[in-house]
């Protein structure tokens, strides 16, 4: 973790929130060096900004003769030293030094969502004497938009509406058809399911999870109610902005013969039809992880690697691809399902 104090010093950080503040201080860490050390050479590649916080330093190119020297506590030392990418040049230590590296992308997104949250919250809040301002920040670093695009966050928010739900009240019933996406904003509900056997609690959502993608995107029956236990808001994305903001910009689909090639080059299928369905007929070198079980089997799969997931016509695929690519997988969807390719028994 960084003192906070020494990130109000640093350009952009500067601008940023108190709370986006406090969250990037405790992600960042401090990196002693000692006098001749390398920080970074000239044409590297990485992504990182480096901010010099104690000590000195000097840069050096082989484009010229001319040494750059810049020391800690100064204004020079506000800004991210060698900031093009790949580097321009060779930054060595002349003393001891103190340095925080921030990786870009988070830099980048932190500012993005900054300002992004500042604008939304200014729009919605007009007559409001109680900000969205922390509930709309702890919605973007949720996993669930952890993943979507930058340009589709800000429509994402502004059409979305709220909803206050009282406790007791059914949001999704089993078997009807989904017409919304939602966001836990504050309260609780449990998520039932009814069988012939009674109705068995499966899950507990709280404020930041989601729920109701599963119906949207297969367009069948949920399979399982949402029931307030306490009194909640929400807010909700309609069927038609969840499909053109969240669910296209997040699906990726190949035909049979990508699959075949990607397989070869070390990715995995996952048939995420039921056992059943699998064990009557499936693609050689396949796994199977059902569709209802995929939460489950995050935990076994991992995230530098690539999925393509297939079922009998691509829908559920969909679904799955849709919670994996929400938790940060490479995840392909077979276009069309297994009824696209032929299929080979399992020996």
């Amino acid at each position: 973790m960084v003192d906070i104090e020494i990130l109000r010093n640093l350009i952009p950080l500067n601008e940023l929130n108190e709370d986006m503040l406090k969250k990037l201080a405790g992600q960042l860490k401090e990196e002693p060096y000692p006098a001749g050390a390398v920080l970074c050479e000239e044409g590297d590649p990485e992504n990182t900004s480096i901010y010099l916080i104690e000590g000195g330093v000097e840069l050096t190119t082989t484009k010229t003769t001319m040494r750059r020297i810049v020391q800690g506590g100064t204004s020079d030392a506000n800004f991210a030293i060698a900031q093009e990418r790949p580097r321009t040049d060779t930054i060595t230590a002349t003393t001891g030094v103190r340095i925080i590296r921030v990786d870009n992308a988070r830099l980048d997104r932190a500012v993005m969502l900054d300002e992004l949250t500042t604008t939304i919250t200014t729009l919605k809040s007009k007559n409001k004497k109680e900000s969205d301002n922390e509930w709309v920040d702890r919605m973007l670093n949720t996993d669930a938009f952890s993943q979507v695009p930058q340009d589709k966050l800000g429509p994402i928010l502004l059409k979305m509406e709220g909803r206050h739900i009282k406790n007791g009240d059914t949001v999704i019933s089993q078997e009807q058809p989904g017409q919304y996406y939602y966001v836990i904003k504050k309260g609780q509900f449990n998520v039932c399911r009814k069988s012939d056997a009674g109705v068995e609690i499966i899950a507990n959502l709280d404020a930041g999870d989601v729920f109701g993608e599963e119906s949207l995107i297969s367009g069948l029956g949920a399979n399982a109610s949402v029931i307030a236990t306490s009194d909640a808001t929400v807010m909700r994305l309609a069927k038609s902005d969840f499909d053109e903001l969240l669910k296209e910009p997040l699906m990726q689909y190949v035909d049979a013969n990508k699959a075949g090639e990607m397989v070869k080059q070390g990715s995995m299928v996952i048939d995420v039809r039921t056992p059943a369905e699998y064990k009557k007929g499936s693609l050689r070198g396949s796994v199977n992880i059902p569709l209802v079980t995929i939460r489950e089997g995050f935990d076994k799969l991992k995230t530098d690697k690539s999925y393509v997931l297939c079922c009998r016509r691509g829908i559920q695929s969909e679904v799955a691809a849709f919670l994996m690519r929400q938790k940060g997988f490479d995840v392909f969807v077979l276009k069309g399902g297994l009824a696209t390719i032929a299929k080979k028994p399992k020996s």
